[in-house]
């Protein structure tokens, strides 16, 4: 009996840590991917800030001249 069970617990350990090996694995590439996958997210919201940024010059800018002919309109008129 004793020649059936060492065997048995050896490979019964061998294939559990076969098994947490494979399933360390999968989360590691998944957790990969979702880090890429966060990292364009960083890259677009960064993308995102700069043209507001510059959306927001333009409209200051158009404000500016909007005022500056409102005032030539008044003088005129």
């Amino acid at each position: 009996m004793k020649e059936i069970i060492i065997p048995s617990v050896v490979f019964l350990f061998l294939t559990v840590m076969v098994v947490a090996g494979m399933v360390i694995y999968f989360r590691l590439t998944l957790h990969r991917t979702e880090i890429e996958a966060m990292s364009e997210y960083r890259r677009l919201a960064e993308l995102t800030v700069s043209n507001q940024d510059q959306l927001q010059a333009q409209l200051a800018e158009l404000s500016t001249r909007l005022s500056d002919v409102e005032r030539i309109l008044r003088s005129v008129g």
